[in-house]
């Protein structure tokens, strides 16, 4: 059964509240930006310095648009900038993704604003004077400023950023501010409330592009209609999904966790060219958009899965940036920004983005380059942290033995039992510094290769666990291009997991290049501060579960079905040997505990749904409806962790519907719990995906049985195939599990390891 598209005439982006999540938990704080959907033009608050969460902010000292910030005040005028700031209340305040509003109390005015893709537009309301000021500061070149129309440029990390601002009105006077790069442009007060308006345009072309950038996007003095318009973009972007049902909170939450998705990548495209800071050029986009600004590690999980789903033709066009960015700079990137590539986390994650767009038919990618820069990956460079260079000492074990090594031993850590020295890890701390927060100590020898970072360390088990999976979209790649003796030895290559599980424990653990065990071990607290001496900002218990492509074969590892789902019941119940503070502090991005289970960091997702690998797939409903209500809320401290562009917010898009993607690069999602009595999801060509979820409340989140299409549908599992040709999947919910539905090994998603 095909659904046809009724349109409704939704306000869907009033939905949204931009300051869900400007005060976290553990991390750093979301933003209340004002942005379209991957519009390279954001505005940002900018306030008080110091405090990390935004919502705690006492004052707001300007409003920032990439190069610059525009500061309004009242008189006296001050040479600090700093004076100029303003005390400001959220009961006046306004917080859509398409405008903000504020009352900037010290000075009587009030400031709202809106965006274009490239260009912003600023109003004012005050009846004094008004001081608008525009700074940059120091590496910020002003070219012309004539108290009407200021330009200038600022540089930074491999880019240019040009921008053209003009006033509506000219300035009564317009000068520098002594002992500051800034420009002030002054409004004499007026018998009658006054209002300043301001346009900007940004390019990272060219100045005189900017300027076209502002006149072709804001070609009026007409606030309101701007104003409209970035609310219909975003109301077209979030119609994607239509949800009916649920709370005013769930539904205020998925559409905000879906505004802040969307935010990224951003699309840089200008007039039918880019700049690229790959090679520093300027290139034609021959009909293709490009995209930047990207976190791979973070996003490759559920964010950009997500809008391969919901703007299918969008995430190809960000899969073949990633392709040009390889034919530009010569590799594939990993936090992608306008100035370039950052070296940041572990992994080539490229390559789950490569694998996902070839199994999901979105393939006008240039595969064939797309492989090459894989193969580069693959086989040329290291997989140090942090790092982009040229394979090392450590990745030739890697290549040979199968596993990134782990720093031998020091003799003075080694002990006689190491049972004893993790009942003494609490003393061990206690002893070190008793009066403050630290961590359990690394027992490695001191580091030799100078390629690896001294803080980020070497991550030597989650970087095998990582590299393993990017092996396995190598071998999709491989495998589609025809190169099956390649798309073998990368399938080999992802079985790698398997060296590192150690049999005593029951969960993945370090090993040096001689291949021993480190021993002390502590699966919990081992590898010095956020664990990195092995792993990435968690620990073993974390980890052990990332095997995404292969969670059958990990069941076998583990001892089959039973095993694995104790392992993972145990998960979610373990505690942290010392007190949680301690904790911590060795580990502050395992936020959002439940058990050793961090649902704010990110290779935790996938976790609740392995239970549907094992014959339990009433428990993966279970734990993901309890995440969603305990770790989302639609206040300030609405997320637990680092959102990471979209990261923490997709999670939610996706559970919240009732299903996931563990392993991208295989189109197969998990089914979980839905929250929403119909989630409608438009998949284009005028047809609809609906999910109907009967009987839905908070206590009835068990699955009793499923009809897809009008079929039995026992299957805890859906292929996107199934999803973009549209249809239908009726869920009976209820509160009790139905400990049988899809519990059958044959029913069991999909791993490298056949059942």
């Amino acid at each position: 059964m095909k659904n046809k598209i009724v349109h409704a005439d939704r306000d869907w982006a009033s939905y949204v509240n931009t300051n869900i999540g400007t005060l976290s938990y553990k991390t750093w704080s979301t933003s209340p930006t004002v942005q379209l959907p991957h519009g390279m033009m954001e505005i940002d608050p900018v306030t008080t310095p110091g405090i990390g969460d935004k919502y705690l902010a006492d004052k707001i000292f300007g409003f920032s648009f990439g190069p610059a910030t525009v500061t309004v005040a009242g008189s006296p005028l001050s040479d600090r900038l700093e004076a100029l700031a303003s005390a400001f209340d959220h009961d006046w305040e306004e917080t859509r993704p398409y405008k903000y509003r504020v009352f900037l109390e010290d000075h009587d005015i009030d400031a709202e604003m809106t965006v274009a893709q490239r260009s912003a537009y600023f109003r004012f309301h005050s009846v004094g004077p008004v001081h608008v000021i525009l700074n940059g500061g120091e590496t910020t070149q002003i070219h012309k400023h004539d108290g009407r129309v200021i330009e200038g440029e600022r540089a930074n990390k491999g880019h240019v950023c040009y921008f053209s601002l003009e006033m509506k009105e000219a300035a009564s006077s317009c000068g520098s501010i002594e002992n500051s790069p800034a420009i002030d442009l002054t409004y004499e007060p007026q018998q009658q409330e006054q209002t300043i308006e301001l346009k900007v345009g940004i390019s990272y072309i060219s100045l005189e592009q900017a300027r076209k950038n502002q006149q072709q996007e804001l070609p009026d003095w007409d606030f309101e209609a701007a104003v409209t318009r970035a609310r219909d973009a975003w109301n077209h972007a979030l119609s994607a999904i239509e949800v009916e049902g649920g709370t005013e909170e769930e539904r205020t939450i998925f559409y905000t966790a879906m505004y802040r998705t969307l935010q990224r990548m951003r699309n840089i495209t200008e007039d039918g060219q880019y700049y690229s800071g790959f090679d520093g050029n300027v290139h034609k986009t021959e009909g293709r958009d490009f995209y930047t600004h990207d976190q791979l590690w973070d996003t490759y999980r559920c964010a950009r899965p997500l809008q391969s789903l919901i703007e299918p033709r969008v995430f190809e066009d960000m899969v073949y940036s990633l392709v040009r960015m390889y034919e530009q700079g010569g590799l594939l990137p990993k936090f992608p920004h306008p100035g370039g590539d950052h070296a940041v986390m572990i992994g080539h994650h490229a390559a789950s983005l490569i694998a996902d767009a070839c199994a999901k038919g979105l393939d006008n990618i240039h595969v064939e380059k797309a492989y090459e820069g894989m193969l580069k990956d693959s086989t040329e460079m290291s997989l140090i942290p942090w790092r982009t260079v040229p394979a090392t000492e450590l990745d030739r074990v890697y290549h040979e033995q199968g596993w990134f090594p782990a720093l031998p031993v020091r003799e003075d850590a080694k002990v006689a039992d190491p049972d004893e020295w993790r009942k003494k890890l609490w003393d061990l701390v206690m002893e070190k510094m008793p009066n403050q927060i630290t961590w359990v100590p690394d027992v490695g020898v001191d580091e030799w290769v100078p390629e690896v970072d001294p803080w980020h360390r070497r991550q030597s088990v989650s970087v095998t666990l990582e590299r393993a999976y990017d092996d396995w979209c190598v071998a999709q790649v491989a495998r589609k291009l025809g190169r099956e003796e390649e798309a073998e030895l990368f399938l080999q290559r992802a079985g790698n997991y398997r060296h590192l599980f150690r049999p005593d424990l029951g969960l993945m653990a370090p090993k040096t290049a001689e291949g021993e065990w480190v021993e002390p071990f502590d699966p919990k607290l081992s590898g010095g501060f956020a664990g990195e001496g092995y792993f990435a900002e968690v620990n073993s218990w974390i980890y052990t579960f990332h095997v995404q492509h292969d969670v059958e074969g990990l069941i076998r590892l583990m001892g089959g079905r039973e095993a694995f789902v104790q392992k993972l019941d145990a998960l979610f119940t373990e505690q942290y040997t010392m007190e949680k503070p301690w904790f911590l502090g060795q580990f502050p991005d395992m936020s959002g505990l439940i058990g050793m289970y961090a649902h704010g960091n990110e290779p935790s997702f996938h976790i609740p749904y392995l239970y549907n690998y094992a014959g339990a797939p009433w428990k993966t409903q279970r734990r993901v409806r309890d995440i969603q209500h305990l770790m989302y809320n639609a206040g300030p401290a609405g997320l637990c962790g680092d959102d990471d562009i979209g990261s923490l917010s997709s999670w939610y898009v996706f559970s919240a519907m009732g299903f996931y993607p563990v392993c991208p690069g295989r189109p197969v999602y998990d089914i979980g719990s839905p929250i929403f009595e119909k989630t409608t999801l438009r998949v284009g060509k005028g047809q609809t995906f609906v999910i109907e979820a009967r009987h839905v409340t908070k206590a009835n989140k068990y699955i009793q049985s499923a009809v897809l299409n009008g079929q039995p549908h026992s299957r805890p599992w859906l292929t996107h195939q199934e999803l973009m040709s549209g249809g239908q999947l009726v869920l009976e919910m209820g509160p009790r599990p139905n400990k049988a539905w899809g519990s059958s090994p044959e029913d069991a998603p999909p791993s490298m390891t056949s059942h």
